[in-house]
């Protein structure tokens, strides 16, 4: 069943079929087209839909009540042969051209429009994607087939990443999709007979014309089906279009999305910038000119892609036409152009924030700094936390790149913070010390220790004593075994020797399990060291701590970093002083 339609030529009415109708309309409105370009080209185009009303007069008297696609086809090929059409068309002349004398003239052609030169169009009406490839075939010759094989090989083939000088990288794929994608923007659109006959290197003359309107469109091999590669292709090619279209969509609300940020950006009241962020209100009022040209310049950037995005959308689902190619050429040179100097201010916008945020880096460090400096020393806000609630104070710290405490290397293997300083060239200077209030006694003084060099020490001395200072140097095992590994390794086991699986004190047992096993049963290196007896003869303020500062220790550090933690202060009973 086939939908009708009547028309209405030259007053006269004719039922025709709707596909009939169609190829109708496509075959006047392209030779309205050309002759349009002649002068007395009108009155060519009026007699030849004189002539094809006469002809559907001669079919509706031979009783046909519809005009089908084969009586037009039949129709357009009849109208293009008389020579009543080529006759009027020699006597006239393109304007602006002077006539041939007989012996002048080579040929009865229609000047340098209708010479067959082979102009390169995108071939829609055999398309896997765009149409480059089936419009290069034309152009150049072969099978589209052939053409379609080599670049899918070539773009697999090239998939490596190639080296380029100054250490570019450059992937060949990418280029060759870059290209296609280029020569699809480029490239004009075979729309047209007279383009589809310019394509293939044919005159634009009625004959051709006719035969050019009369073309079926492709069709399915016999019984309905493709071939094995046309049916390949034409899946490959459906993928990627939706694919294409799906990327398309996503990217035109993407910059949809940044050019209304832009615009949000131009219009934002002034105040409301400056409440949300002085600093960048600063930075926008020193530099507004060209935050504007850069925001101006952006936009075309971004419109032009959106608008040619959007256009291609909608051409797809046949609600625009496409763009020609002088407009496509003036969207790509404007969009160049605007990229180019987009590029320029802002690379220039680029150092000034740079330079702003340095200085304002500056700020805020120096800020920062005097926020968290306490006794004329900066700390980290985690290890003055940590040093201040256990009563530790920094008294010098030259060269420990601020950094006095450490954690992942204590002796049990847990995850605790214990005092410590790194310095690469072995030139820290640093003092920690606490202090606490003492009544006359004896008392000693322990701590867990160690370190990668000789120099440093564990101090005590007592206010207005002329003993002392009590000194003690860090044994140098580095960071792997160590007094306090070797001592769990043999007291876990003799306590297997002596007791088998009974263990007696469950929490001592986990501890030392834990010591000997810390680093992979390799030990941190941890030593637990203990100062002589401390005398107090009347209540004394003792200070206690760790040092590598020569007038203290009496020697210098030779090491690159040191640890000290679990300070221990016992009092003594008389029977053991």
């Amino acid at each position: 069943m086939k939908k009708n339609i009547t028309i209405n030529l030259l007053g006269r009415l004719y039922a025709i079929d709707e596909d009939a109708y169609e190829l109708l309309k496509q075959y006047t409105d392209s030779l309205h087209s050309y002759f349009g370009r002649r002068e007395g080209g009108e009155e060519i185009a009026d007699d030849i839909e004189a002539r094809i009303a006469e002809l559907f007069e001669d079919l509706k008297a031979q009783g046909v009540q519809a005009i089908t696609i084969e009586h037009v086809q039949d129709i357009i090929h009849r109208v293009g042969q008389p020579d009543e059409i080529e006759s009027p068309l020699l006597a006239s002349p393109i304007e602006g051209e002077e006539t041939l004398s007989t012996e002048e003239s080579p040929s009865p052609s229609m000047g340098e429009a209708g010479k067959g030169v082979k102009r390169l169009y995108r071939n829609m009406s055999d398309r896997k994607f765009m149409g480059v490839l089936s419009g290069l075939a034309a152009y150049f010759g072969g099978d589209v087939l052939w053409w379609r094989l080599g670049f899918v090989a070539l773009f697999f083939l090239s998939s490596r990443v190639l080296w380029w000088p100054f250490g570019w990288q450059y992937s060949l794929s990418i280029s060759l999709l870059i290209l296609y994608i280029a020569l699809g923007v480029l490239m004009p659109v075979a729309d047209t007979p007279e383009d589809r006959l310019r394509m293939k290197g044919k005159e634009v003359n009625p004959q051709n014309l006719a035969d050019e309107v009369s073309q079926p469109k492709p069709q399915l091999n016999e019984g309905g089906h493709m071939g094995c590669l046309g049916g390949f292709f034409f899946i490959l090619g459906t993928l990627v279009r939706w694919f294409v279209y799906g990327i398309g969509i996503a990217l035109a609300f993407s910059l949809l999305a940044g050019i209304v940020g832009l615009i949000a950006l131009l219009t934002m009241p002034h105040s409301l910038i400056h409440e949300s962020d002085p600093a960048f209100w600063q930075f926008f009022d020193v530099n507004q000119a060209h935050l504007i040209t850069a925001a101006a310049l952006s936009l075309i950037v971004l419109a032009i892609p959106t608008y040619c995005i959007i256009h291609s959308l909608f051409c797809e689902i046949k609600l625009l036409q496409p763009m020609g190619f002088r407009q496509r050429l003036m969207f790509l040179i404007t969009w160049l152009i605007a990229f180019i100097a987009a590029a320029v201010v802002c690379t220039g916008l680029v150092g000034k924030v740079k330079e702003a945020e340095e200085k304002s880096s500056e700020i805020r460090d120096e800020q920062y700094r005097k926020e968290n400096t306490h006794d004329g020393i900066f700390y980290r806000p985690d290890e003055w936390d940590f040093l201040s609630e256990r009563g530790w104070r920094v008294v010098r710290a030259d060269h420990c790149n601020d950094r006095y405490t450490s954690r992942g290397q204590y002796y049990t293997g847990h995850d605790a913070r214990y005092i410590d300083t790194y310095d690469a060239r072995h030139r820290q200077l640093f003092t920690i010390e606490r202090t606490d209030s003492l009544q006359p006694g004896n008392y000693q003084l322990s701590a867990c220790v160690r370190a990668d060099g000789q120099g440093a020490c564990v101090y005590a001395f007592v206010d207005g004593y002329d003993q002392g200072p009590w000194l003690k140097e860090i044994p140098a095992n580095g960071n792997t075994g160590g007094d306090m590994w070797l001592e769990a390794k043999k007291w876990l086991s003799d306590q297997a020797k002596e007791h088998g699986d009974t263990i007696n004190n469950m929490e001592l047992y986990n501890r030392m399990w834990n010591i000997a096993h810390a680093n992979n049963e390799q030990g941190f290196g941890w030593n637990r060291i203990t100062l002589p007896v401390i005398v107090v003869k009347q209540p004394s303020v003792l200070h206690y701590g760790v040092s590598t500062v020569p007038s203290l220790t009496g020697q210098s550090f030779l090491g690159h970093w040191f640890s000290a933690c679990d300070f221990e202060l016992k009092r003594m009973d008389d029977k053991k002083k």
